[in-house]
């Protein structure tokens, strides 16, 4: 009895001792860094619209028909065109004048942007309205823009990481969790610019399209573990 009174007395005494001795804790630094890179557009794409008035909507609905068949029969010979239909609409109008409007747009995108420009300058002398003209990345470029960009974004957050501890005199053993998303998607720069004209002559002059560098962005942000040295 009295043995087993010595040991409990003993390891009463000696909880203290061992609650004493600190559990080592990370410090969690919390961080968010955007990177971007810049690239050359690859593609043009031209936003074009065939329409119409006429007294009805079947005479409006032909004009616009012919139009946009004319239009997709003129860009399918045209090496690496691209061509596709949007949205067709059909409305009544009865004030000032009874008239019957129809619309239909046309899509066109081309890595050749002297072969494309030339084509919607024919389709403009045809009677169809550009309503856009542009370079953009193709959604291939766009992806491997967006891949480095996340790549950039990851060796900037460790490297910062990594300077903080040291301010903080401690070290970067890594990161807890790790978080990616977009920022602003990609945008144009003035930082650079390649003309693309028509590489046969039209009987109008066709219009330009200048592409400036596309900007992609990509923000990490991480809870970075720090620790004692």
């Amino acid at each position: 009895m009295k043995r087993l009174a010595a040991l409990f007395g003993a390891g009463v005494l000696g909880a203290p001792l061992l609650a004493a001795v600190p559990a080592r804790a990370d410090t969690l630094l919390h961080l968010s860094v955007t990177a971007s890179v810049t690239t050359m557009p690859d593609e043009l794409v031209a936003q074009l619209t065939a329409s119409a008035d006429a007294p009805t909507a079947a005479a409006a609905q032909q004009q616009v028909n012919r139009l946009v068949a004319g239009a997709l029969s003129a860009a399918k010979p045209v090496s690496a065109v691209t061509a596709s239909t949007a949205q067709y609409s059909v409305w009544h109008e009865t004030d000032p004048k009874d008239v019957w409007h129809a619309s239909q747009g046309v899509a066109l995108r081309s890595h050749d942007g002297g072969g494309l420009l030339a084509l919607v300058g024919a389709l403009q002398t045809d009677g169809l309205a550009v309503g856009g003209l542009g370079w953009q990345l193709s959604p291939q470029e766009s992806e491997k823009a967006y891949e480095q960009a996340i790549s950039k974004a990851i060796d900037l957050l460790t490297a910062r990481a990594r300077t903080v501890a040291g301010l903080l005199h401690l070290t970067m053993r890594g990161f807890r969790s790790v978080t990616v998303g977009e920022d602003g998607g990609a945008a144009p720069r003035p930082l650079g610019v390649m003309r693309m004209m028509a590489a046969a002559p039209a009987k109008v002059a066709p219009p330009s399209a200048e592409a400036d560098v596309v900007t992609t962005s990509a923000t990490v942000s991480g809870e970075a573990k720090l620790e004692s040295r």
